[in-house]
Order: C-alpha cells, then sequence, then structure tokens
C-alpha cells in the first residue's frame, strides 16, 4: 500500500501526528505569538502534552452579545501513576492553583490533578513548575497510554509496593518520545528521570502517529475494585492469594455517542493470566495490535474495544500469544473481595499505620465549595503531619501511613466527622449516597458537556435524600455517578445509577451496575428533564425499599427485575410525551 493510499484513509487527527514531527508541530511558535489561542492542528497536538483548549462556556452568549471572542482558556493535567504524591509535591500543586489557575485543584477519576481556568499566556511557566515538583502533564492527554491508574491500598505491604512499582514502571514503559516536550516546555533540557524517563524514538512502541486513540491501563488486586477494572483497555489485577498471579482483562471502555448506536460502553474481558515475569511482552503486544490494526480512520470507533470485538475475542488472545510469546493460562477470575471505596479510616499496608480517605465533592478541592476553607484544612494537616497522600480514582484523597496520632490530628483539622468516629469506635460506617457519589467536570469548561454534571451532583442528591426519606427509607444509600455527556468520564455506565447528560436540560438514566465493577448498567429512560429524574426512578425506589434496602444494593436489585416490569415504569421519552401532551390539547 502506498504512502498516498495510506494518508486518504486516515482521519484528519492521524494526518496532523503523522506531519508533527513527532508532536511538536508549531506549538512553540504559537506559544509566541500574541493569539490569544492555538490553531486546530496545534489544539490536538498539545493534547500529548497535557494541555486541552477550552472556553468559559457560561459567558458564551453574553460575550456574543457584545461582539466578542471567546474567553479562550487552558486546562493542564498533571499525570500521577497511582494517584501517588509527597507532602512537598502536593503543597507545590496547591500553590501553582493560586498563580495560573482559579484557585481550586480538581483530581481526576484517573488520579491525575487538572488546572483549569489557566490561559495560554502562562502555559510554559505552569508546566515548567509541574516539572520542578517532579511531576509531568506529559502523556495526561493524547492517543498514548494515560496516567497509569492503581489501587491506593492493598490491604498488604508487599502487595502495595507491587502496584506502585508496576504503575511507574508501566507509566515510564508506554511515555511517548518525550524530545518535544522537553525542547518546548523545560528549555531543552532533559527533565530528572523521575519525571520523564520516555524510551527515545527508536525503542518506542508507538511510531510516528502513535495509537490511533488514547489507551487506559489500571492496576488492582482481588482485594476489592476502587479503579473500577473493567472500564480499562487493560486492567492487570494482582491475585490476592497467588502474586505471581497477573489477571489480564481487555477492551474496556465507557465512551459511547447519545445518537450513534454503533457506539456503546464495554466492560473489559477477562483474558486469563500470566506470570509476573510475562507482563511487560503481554503488554507489548496488546497495544501493539491496537496500534496497527485500531481503526485509525474514524475515531469514534478507534478504541481498543472496537478492535477486539472487530477481530473476535479469540482470534485477537491468539495474536496477542503470538506476539508476546508467552501463554495466557486459562483460569478463572476470583472475583474482588470487597466494595473499594478506601473513604474513612482504613488500616494502612505498612503495619501499625493508618490510611484517612477524605470524600471530596466531586474532586473539586477549593476554599469557596461545599466546605469552607477546605483547601487550607487540606495544607495545614499535610503540613503538621509531613504524610503522603493519594488520589483515588473517583476523585478523593486519602492521606497515608498514619500513626493514631496523625490520624485524630488529621480528623480534627478536617472536621472529618466519620474519620473522628471510626478513629474512636473502630467500626465500620455505611457510606452515604452523598460519599458514594461523584461527577465528572462538564460546564463551564469542558467543550463537549451537553448537560451540567459536577454543579448539579449536589442538588441531585439532595433530592433523592429528601425522596428515600419521603419513602420511609432515610439510611438507604445508592451509588449515584453523573456525566455531562455519553462520554462517560465518571464511569456512569458502571454505577449504580448512572445519570447522562442528553441536552442542556435532559439526561439518559442508566441503572443495574453493581458496586464491585463486575457488571455494566442498562438503560433505563432517555431524554428525561432534569426537573422529572427523581420523579423517573421513584417506581424502582419504592420496588427496592418493600424488598427491604439493608438486604440488598440498589444495583442488583433492579438488575434482577424483570425487564418487561422495567420498560412498564419507565418514562416514554421527552419527545413521545411532547407530541402526546400536544395531541390531548388538541
Amino acid at each position: 500500500m502506498t504512502q498516498e493510499i495510506i494518508e486518504t484513509q486516515e482521519s484528519a487527527v492521524e494526518r496532523i501526528k503523522r506531519s508533527s514531527d513527532m508532536l511538536r508541530g508549531s506549538i512553540e511558535q504559537e506559544l509566541s505569538n500574541t493569539a490569544e489561542t492555538f490553531t486546530g492542528d496545534t489544539a490536538q497536538l498539545l493534547k500529548f502534552h497535557g494541555v486541552y483548549l477550552q472556553d468559559n462556556r457560561d459567558v458564551r452568549s453574553s460575550r456574543k452579545r457584545e461582539g466578542l471572542d471567546l474567553e479562550h482558556l487552558v486546562m493542564v493535567r498533571v499525570a500521577i501513576p497511582g494517584g501517588k504524591l509527597t507532602a512537598d509535591q502536593y503543597r507545590a500543586l496547591d500553590q501553582l492553583s493560586d498563580k495560573f489557575g482559579n484557585s481550586t485543584l480538581r483530581l481526576t477519576t484517573r488520579q491525575g490533578i487538572q488546572f483549569h481556568f489557566a490561559t495560554k499566556a502562562i502555559m510554559r511557566e505552569l508546566i515548567s513548575k509541574i516539572n520542578e515538583t517532579l511531576l509531568t502533564t506529559w502523556g495526561g492527554c493524547g492517543d498514548v497510554v494515560r496516567n497509569v491508574v492503581a489501587c491506593t491500598n492493598a490491604g498488604d505491604e508487599s502487595l502495595q509496593r507491587e502496584l506502585d512499582r508496576l504503575a511507574d514502571f508501566i507509566s515510564t514503559s508506554y511515555k511517548a518520545p518525550a524530545d518535544s516536550y522537553w525542547q518546548i516546555w523545560i528549555d531543552g533540557d532533559r527533565v530528572p528521570q523521575a519525571v520523564v524517563d520516555a524510551p527515545p524514538v527508536d525503542e518506542s512502541i508507538y511510531g510516528q502517529t502513535m495509537l490511533p486513540r488514547k489507551f487506559k491501563i489500571g492496576l488492582a488486586t482481588t482485594r476489592d475494585n476502587c479503579i473500577d477494572a473493567l472500564s480499562h483497555d487493560i486492567a492487570v489485577v494482582i491475585d490476592s492469594q497467588n502474586p505471581n498471579l497477573l489477571h489480564i482483562f481487555a477492551g474496556g471502555g465507557m465512551g459511547r455517542s447519545g445518537t450513534d448506536p454503533t457506539t456503546y460502553a464495554r466492560a473489559a474481558t477477562h483474558f486469563g493470566a500470566v506470570a509476573k515475569e510475562e507482563l511487560k511482552a503481554t503488554l507489548d503486544a496488546i497495544l501493539s495490535i491496537q496500534r496497527d490494526f485500531g481503526d485509525r480512520k474514524d475515531r469514534a470507533h478507534a478504541r481498543l474495544k472496537y478492535t477486539l470485538d472487530r477481530i473476535g475475542i479469540e482470534a485477537f488472545v491468539a495474536m496477542v500469544v503470538e506476539r508476546s510469546g508467552k501463554e495466557l493460562k486459562k483460569v478463572d477470575f476470583p472475583g474482588f473481595d470487597l466494595d473499594g471505596d478506601h473513604l474513612g479510616v482504613e488500616k494502612a499496608p505498612k503495619g501499625g499505620t493508618f490510611n484517612l480517605g477524605y470524600k471530596l465533592p466531586s474532586g473539586r478541592i477549593s476554599n469557596s465549595g461545599e466546605v469552607a476553607n477546605q483547601r487550607s484544612k487540606i495544607i495545614q494537616a499535610i503540613e503538621e503531619t509531613t504524610c503522603e497522600v493519594r488520589v483515588t480514582a473517583k476523585g478523593d484523597l486519602v492521606f497515608t501511613e498514619l500513626t493514631q496520632e496523625d490520624l485524630d490530628k488529621i480528623a480534627g483539622l478536617l472536621d472529618d466527622q466519620r474519620s473522628i468516629k471510626q478513629s474512636k469506635s473502630a467500626k465500620h460506617i455505611p457510606l452515604t449516597t452523598k460519599e458514594l457519589s461523584f461527577a465528572c467536570v462538564a460546564l463551564p469548561t469542558c467543550g463537549l458537556a451537553l448537560a451540567e454534571s459536577e454543579r448539579y451532583l449536589p442538588s441531585f442528591v439532595d433530592e433523592l435524600q429528601l425522596r428515600l426519606i419521603e419513602l420511609g427509607a432515610p439510611e438507604a444509600a445508592i451509588e449515584v455517578r453523573i456525566t455531562g455527556c455519553p462520554n462517560g468520564c465518571a464511569r456512569p455506565y458502571l454505577g449504580e445509577l448512572g445519570i447522562v447528560g442528553r441536552s442542556k436540560k435532559s439526561y439518559d438514566i442508566f441503572i443495574g451496575a453493581d458496586r464491585r465493577g463486575m457488571r455494566l448498567s442498562e438503560t433505563f429512560a432517555v431524554d428525561v428533564q432534569s426537573s422529572e429524574l427523581i420523579n423517573a426512578i421513584t417506581p424502582l425506589l419504592k420496588l427496592w425499599i418493600t424488598e427491604g434496602v439493608e438486604k440488598i444494593h440498589f444495583g442488583d436489585f433492579v438488575a434482577k427485575l424483570d425487564r418487561e416490569l422495567l420498560k412498564s415504569l419507565a418514562p416514554a421519552p421527552r419527545r413521545i410525551r411532547q407530541l402526546s401532551v400536544q395531541g390531548e390539547e388538541k
């Protein structure tokens, strides 16, 4: 096949990558001009450097009426393998949020940290300062292996060390060649190896055009599934009873379109297991297959899940074995032992110490949010104990390896009533709906958002809790995940109750996933106005409460209901309802 034929079959993004001089493009030149934003080609390349172009959508209309251009912004994402940060690193990022962002930090569902409301003018200094903390934005976005996530508490010190080692090893192994990154952001100097020890071009697995789409890898143990392992392109799950046995899942992905039925969310398939020393060869094989056979014509179908389904599981596994030279052991997956949340007080993997998992409002750390001076309190807690912290895959913060004295001090500083009660009683306290729930960022910064998410979650949860009280079940708790669009950044299709933005004021409702992340939810209703969401699910709540909320989780209960019954309980799509009302009026 000639080069000309290859290029005519590629998407526009593939052509941009191919001609980018290994992701340089004209980034450096455009950083130096006076324009407030970047060209479209450069916007695509900046993703590999950890940057998304955005605008303030809250003021779009008013600025347009006044004849003004968009309020151009950039979002800068820090990639943090396993979400692990030292006290100095967290403190430094917190300080940068005042100078370069909007005085908030946004912890992500992939254990990274995002700076919002930054601008083109300060990008170079911000990214340079981030690298001075021995962190990086390289590979935070783009068509490469994204930030590698890992469980924050494996329950065993040796298992936790192995998770952390693997997170760092995989992150380093699959960074794209970074010469362009050093050149643009670090004055051409190679930063310390702890930051971006990327392989050179001739050793990289990616080639000139990287992967067809983003690629996500997650690490867990069979103890719990706090990272939603089955949402990943590849998940590696260490068998807690046999730590040399690594279970391999592949083909997960949450992204879909609300209008294209050929796109779908998918739970990763269990391929079998490999020994620890066989892992790298197996990962290389899967990545190389996606590189060579992933769809480079249509980005909507370019994720590994579509490649896997197109080739077929048996043929795909055979290709993995052939390319890796390693057989996949045919073993059953034992499942996960616990529901993973890591909130409140837990025994840390290191003996004699504790972890404290602190709930954040969808990952947002601010002094002006739901909790007064929350950002300042977190800094004070870290400074007074010098503990390390970890970002969870649900956007919460874990203070790690605390002494009893440190634990009491931090819980008191944060006024964390859950942790204070647990510390005194050593008893597990069931999570509330608010503690179980989280949302993606959505408006006003995400360019893909169709509806509110982060800003809508608190009122939705309050309304849901009020309805549960009215129905006589004040202690009932449901895991709610809200996203502003079907792309699913908060993994709503693995939530007991997923609320997915469809339009400015309407959402689709998904139900029935389990809390251990092994079962996807199903569509219950589509195009439901936000004001009617609670009413739409109330028939389900009534049935659940009748069954006994203390006996079974909401997701497990609705998953067992008859499909015809569910159809009869679901509200009709908004368009059909509107036509029905119009007919009655006539």
